[in-house]
């Protein structure tokens, strides 16, 4: 064979012998199709959204397996707060799972016109977390109000958010505000305060010297199954006659002291309404899964609807449960004034979600909307008994007496109440005639009750003309309520 036939072979061979090697290599065998693999109905699955603005509900299922409970948590997002909802994916999904629905309190007035004070008046529980804008004396003064009325108050700080200690955690410093001065305004009067500080343990820790172990509980439905729970970066909470929830050992120190023994990063109010937590991080996936950490945060969604709250007059108009019926005195005839003044009502409830019935024979299961004089009829007096008034044809003096303010010269005076009883809502109007009543609808169809002398579930507004609001030794209440109106 010739010399250039030779060579010519061998290249073809130098050619070839890779990719017979790669070929023997990564052969294995004849194509053999893959089975069959089952897939799921698609069209049957349900996946779970949890948006991140606005309102989040349960699915409309799960919404009417929950209707009975009609909880509402508010989670505020009005007062520069740096954090983002989907932060709290754990815990709002815990909220969703036990029927609650979740709304959110925006910075933007054309978006939330009804603002702080007025969600609070439906709202079962309130959240706030690393607030960077003060918040109003008017605010502030609702939150109390709210908490005293068996609302939960939740406010959470994180020193990763402040501004005095961002570039210590590696995060960007793009405000110069203090939440810590805002959070401890709200929480002033529950006897709850963060300290501008943070946890290190440089002993024993998860990971890093300022994630924390905690392992000493106060007894708490809070502290519930709980043996070890990691927190990181948290700031510690101070309270005087509340509790100390969730504290650290002798290890933990503080970093404004560098001492520590019995710091605090979770504590409640001496009323056990208001809840001050130190950390916001373990909230999160993975943290979430951390030693005991998602049994906290479930026991945190427990707090949050544990009170009972039941409306007062200043939640008008969310006294009400479900449907309304007006009942009114047969004495009380529905003039061309009388029927503007219901229907500014009927506006009112319905903006609120609340549907006004009117009907010729009272409704066993709705709410009711009682319409009467001091004479009342005596068709309606079955309806007032609940709400313990005497009124002045049933008192030998002609005196009006109004739990909570004594006896009153009935003159120009009209009176508000609500009570709940087996699971209904009782609204009462009450005057000396017609056209005071009608006054007083009028009055209650704008929401002015907050011009009223209002205490718990009693009001006293002025109507037309009379003297019942100028005879001292007559009108009589208690020192709680002289102060609270001195104010």
């Amino acid at each position: 064979m010739k010399r250039w036939a030779i060579l010519i072979l061998v290249g073809i061979a130098l050619l070839l012998i890779p990719i017979v090697g790669r070929t023997l290599w990564f052969y294995r065998g004849a194509y053999r199709a893959p089975e069959t693999v089952p897939l799921p109905a698609f069209s049957e699955i349900t996946i779970p959204e949890l948006p991140l603005h606005g309102e989040i509900s349960l699915s409309a299922e799960q919404a009417e397996q929950n209707s009975a409970s009609k909880r509402v948590v508010l989670i505020d997002t009005a007062h520069s707060n740096r954090f983002d909802v989907s932060e709290l994916e754990t815990l709002t999904r815990a909220l969703a799972s036990r029927g609650v629905t979740i709304q959110l309190l925006d910075s933007n007035a054309s978006f939330d016109p009804i603002g702080l004070e007025g969600r609070l008046k439906f709202a079962s529980a309130y959240i706030v977390i690393s607030p960077f804008e003060s918040f109003t004396a008017s605010e502030v003064d609702a939150v109390r109000r709210f908490v005293e009325r068996d609302g939960r108050l939740l406010a959470i700080l994180d020193p990763t958010r402040s501004s005095s200690d961002a570039e210590l955690f590696g995060l960007s410093d793009f405000s110069t505000g203090s939440d810590i001065t805002a959070a401890n305004q709200l929480l002033e009067p529950f006897d709850l305060a963060f300290s501008d500080d943070y946890l290190y343990d440089l002993v024993e820790n998860e990971g890093n010297f300022r994630n924390v172990f905690l392992e000493n509980f106060s007894e708490n439905p809070l502290t519930d199954g709980l043996e070890t729970v990691t927190m990181y970066a948290a700031r510690s909470v101070y309270t005087e006659a509340g509790t100390p929830l969730i504290l650290g050992g002798e290890t933990v120190f503080s970093s404004i002291s560098d001492m520590g023994g019995g710091l605090s990063v979770a504590a409640m109010s001496p009323n056990m309404g208001a809840l001050a937590l130190g950390d916001l991080t373990f909230f999160q996936p993975p943290y979430d899964g951390v030693t005991d950490n998602h049994q906290l945060i479930e026991n945190v969604a427990d707090f949050l609807i544990s009170g009972e709250r039941k409306p007062a007059l200043e939640d008008l108009p969310y006294v009400f449960d479900g449907p309304v019926a007006v009942i009114q005195s047969g004495d009380f005839s529905l003039q061309a004034e009388t029927l503007t003044a219901l229907g500014a009502t009927k506006s009112t409830l319905n903006a609120a979600g609340i549907e006004l019935i009117f009907a010729e024979d009272p409704l066993p299961d709705a709410d009711r909307f009682v319409l009467g004089l001091f004479d009342p009829d005596p068709d309606i007096t079955e309806y007032l008994a609940p709400l313990e008034i005497t009124l002045p044809s049933n008192d030998p003096d002609g005196l009006l007496h109004v739990p909570g303010f004594g006896a009153l010269n009935p003159a120009g005076i009209g009176v508000v109440a609500v009570s709940h009883e087996e699971g209904q809502t009782t609204l009462a109007l009450l005057a000396e005639d017609e056209e005071k009543l009608v006054s007083l609808l009028e009055r209650m169809s704008l929401d002015l009750v907050e011009d009223c002398l209002v205490q718990g579930a009693y009001g006293l507004c002025t109507v037309g003309d009379g003297e019942g609001f100028n005879s001292s030794d007559e009108f009589e209440f208690d020192l709680e309520f002289e102060e609270a109106f001195s104010d």
